[in-house]
């Protein structure tokens, strides 16, 4: 009986102390050293939406706020990706004309594929230019401010992600996301971050896009300090 209080007793600190130790794993897995990577850049979190709903990530299974994305924002933010993974020469990028040249069909096929299948066609493009992984963007919500610097009626609003995906394995090595609709400091005193890089004012989709996306690869960059080249 006293066997069974005492383990009664500690079961919510076994229990507390299993979960997080799964959270840091989870949250520290490494990423190991990447020399070459292929660049697929990022793709609409739709391509079929209409209207105002929620759309699901193909590879996290995360949903997000949707809203209709152009191609133009799609080009900006692959130019974004593309200018911040240059950084430092860390990488040698294969660039997405490349990968569009070479795989026609398997590059319009990537926006309509299940997770099992999308993973498998990053792995064989992956393995055809030698790479070590490859990375692919989602872009699920694009609004624009409405007003100005200092007054705005609707303020900017933005959500993608990203993925790195091993050629080896074809599996994850690597997700991050941005989902952020920008706020008064008033209403959300723990932002502080966006309002200070924001110098006060309401900033608009790209400068808050750029915020995320420049924040994202200095993880990835921060991740392979140590790596030989």
């Amino acid at each position: 009986m006293r066997r069974l209080y005492y383990i009664i007793l500690l079961l919510p600190l076994l229990c507390a102390c299993a979960f997080q130790r799964h959270k840091v794993l989870w949250r520290e897995r490494p990423i190991p050293c990447l020399k070459r990577i292929v660049v697929i850049g990022f793709r609409p979190g739709s391509p079929t939406f209409k209207g105002s709903s929620y759309m699901r990530c193909p590879i996290s299974e995360n949903t997000f706020r949707g809203a209709r994305v152009s191609d133009k924002v799609i080009a900006y933010m692959t130019e974004l990706l593309l200018r911040d993974l240059s950084k430092k020469d860390i990488f040698s990028i294969t660039y997405p004309e490349e990968v569009k040249r070479e795989f026609l069909d398997l590059y319009d096929s990537i926006d309509n594929a299940n997770r099992k299948l999308l993973l498998e066609y990053l792995r064989q493009i992956g393995l055809a230019f030698n790479a070590d992984a490859v990375i692919l963007g989602h872009i699920f919500r694009w609004e624009e401010r409405i007003g100005s610097d200092f007054a705005a009626s609707r303020p900017a609003s933005v959500a993608f992600d990203i993925h790195l995906v091993g050629v080896e394995k074809g599996e994850v090595l690597w997700s991050d996301e941005f989902d952020k609709t920008q706020r008064a400091l008033s209403e959300n005193l723990l932002d502080i971050k966006t309002f200070i890089k924001g110098k006060g004012k309401w900033m608009t989709a790209r400068k808050l896009a750029e915020m995320g996306i420049t924040n994202m690869i200095n993880r990835l960059i921060k991740s392979q300090k140590g790596c030989e080249r």
